[in-house]
C-alpha cells in the first residue's frame, strides 16, 4: 500500500465520507439556500451534518461554521480574530505561511 503524504492540498476520504457524499450528490441534490424543495432538503441535509459534527466535537450547532476549504477558513479565523476585540492585537506570522495567509495578514495589519 503507498503511503501519501501530501496532505497539504488534500487528503483520502475515509470510506464513509465518499459514500455519503456519493448518496447525497446522488439523491439530493440542491441549493440550501434555495426555498424550492430540493434546496430545502438539501438545507435539512446540511444542518443534519452541521449537528452531527457539533455532537463529535461537543458543540451547539450554531458554533459550526462550514467553509469551502482552507483558504475561506483561515480568513474567516484571521479576521474573525481581528475583529474579535476591541483593543489592537499583533498579528505574528512568517514568509513561510501558506499563501492564503499572507494577504489577509497584510489587509489586517
Amino acid at each position: 500500500m503507498p503511503i501519501y503524504l501530501d496532505h497539504n492540498a488534500g487528503a483520502p476520504l475515509r470510506p464513509e465520507a465518499a459514500e455519503a457524499i456519493s448518496r447525497f450528490v446522488a439523491e439530493q441534490m440542491g441549493n440550501p439556500s434555495s426555498v424550492h424543495r430540493a434546496g430545502q432538503r438539501a438545507r435539512r441535509m446540511l444542518e443534519l451534518a452541521r449537528s452531527q459534527v457539533a455532537a463529535i466535537v461537543g458543540a451547539d450547532a450554531g458554533q459550526i461554521v462550514l467553509t469551502s476549504g482552507g483558504t475561506e477558513s483561515n480568513n474567516l479565523a484571521i479576521f474573525g480574530a481581528v475583529t474579535a476585540s476591541t483593543r489592537r492585537r499583533r498579528i505574528v506570522s512568517s514568509e513561510i505561511e501558506h499563501s492564503s495567509i499572507l494577504p489577509v495578514i497584510e489587509v489586517s495589519a
